[in-house]
Parts: structure tokens; sequence; C-alpha cells
């Protein structure tokens, strides 16, 4: 395990305005970074958000939560994702009229990050992905992981360089993350899918329209019926 960036990654981060973060000097424990970054991401599920992204090849994307009820929507080109306690709701949007499909919350397990995993092959990498791929970092011991510091749309983030992955999502990402837990920029290859996205801005008030269907949509649900009495 690396207790020191490289003399290139120092060098880089020297000139983006990054800094590798210590205590007393000395780099923090791989595993102490990875809960850390995991506890925050965490704390976003309290917070009322919109951010917007920049995503590869200069596409846009957002994700928008409110707190009452509980409900996120994950916006990317093409389509959308709503995400409640109803269940998951998938939109694709590059048709007319757009098709929606409604689908029970999955159970725990590998299926549970299955809607996520739709939205990042369309660029767009999401909190619980990001999750999952720490989740492998931290059980992997010939895993890297790097730390320091940076500013994304004037907010303070901290963030995670990860390399060396195995039998996972992705062999390598750099994660970083906002004070409240709001995602600030991710890049990587996940899943064959090359994603590079960054925080152009986020606001504490998401547009209700955001949490809309789209009109004239064409809604399939998926859901189980329940019984009449």
């Amino acid at each position: 395990m690396r207790v020191t960036l490289a003399p290139l990654l120092s060098a880089l981060l020297a000139l983006t305005g990054c800094q590798v973060i210590t205590d007393d000097g000395v780099a923090p424990d791989r595993a102490r970074l990875i809960a850390d970054m995991t506890a925050q991401l965490q704390r976003a599920a309290s917070y009322r958000y919109h951010a917007e992204y920049l995503l590869a090849g200069g596409a846009k994307g957002a994700i928008s939560q409110q707190t009452g009820p509980a409900r996120t929507v994950f916006a990317y080109p093409g389509g959308r994702l709503v995400v409640d306690s109803g269940g998951h709701t998938s939109c694709v949007t590059a048709v007319r009229p757009a098709r929606c499909q409604i689908r029970p919350l999955p159970s725990a397990g590998p299926a549970e990050l299955t809607g996520y995993t739709e939205v990042t092959k369309h660029g767009l990498v999401t909190a619980p992905v990001v999750t999952g791929l720490l989740q492998a970092a931290q059980l992997q011991s010939q895993a890297d992981v790097e730390a320091f510091d940076a500013t994304l749309a004037g907010r303070q983030a901290t963030c995670l360089e990860v390399s060396g992955l195995t039998d996972a999502d992705a062999g390598g990402f750099t994660v970083c993350v906002t004070a409240e837990g709001v995602l600030a920029s991710f890049s990587g290859v996940v899943g064959g899918v090359s994603v590079d996205q960054s925080l152009l801005g986020v606001t504490g008030a998401p547009p209700a329209s955001a949490f809309d269907l789209p009109d004239g949509a064409r809604v399939t649900d998926h859901r189980p019926r329940t019984p009449a009495p």
C-alpha cells in the first residue's frame, strides 16, 4: 500500500490545487479513507439538492433529490431514472412519445444496482454504484487508494484515486464528494463505459418538474398487482 503520492501525481495535484490529505504528516490508512467517503456519500440522503453535471463528450446530466417524500431522479442524455419508495421508474426520452417502465424496488444483492448500472451505461454514475466500487476496494488488499482535496464548481470536495482493482466493474477510478455528500466528480471506465463526470453547479431546491414523468409518456407498470379484497 502506498502512503505517499507518486512524484508525477504529486506534480499534477500541485498544478491543479489539490493536495494530499494527511494527519500529523502521515497519510491516513486505506480502510479509513474508504469508510469516510462511503459515510460521506450516505450523508447526502438527508439533503434536498439539484446537481448538474458535464459528462463525457460535452453531454449534460443531473441528479435531483427531495426528502419529503424521499425521491431521487437521475437525468441523462436520452432518459431518466426515478427512485422512490414505490419502485424504480426508468424512462427512455429519446423517442416520442417517451416510454417509461415501473418496477418494484429490487431486493438486496447484485440486483439492487440494476437500475443504477443502466444509468451508468449513459455516462452518469450514481452514489450506489460508487459505493459498490468503494466496497470492492475495501475488500481487495492489493488496491491502492490515494486521497486529495479539490474545488469543483466552487465547492470543496474530498477525493480518492483508486487503482489496482480486480474482479470489479472498474479497474480504477477517481471520485470526489462534497462535504454534504453530493457526488462532485467521477472518472473511470465502469462496466466498459468511459465515465467522465464533473459538477457544474448544485442548489438546494430541485425544480418540481424534475420529478414529473415526460409529457405523454407511455407507462408500463411491472409491479405485482394487489389482489382485490
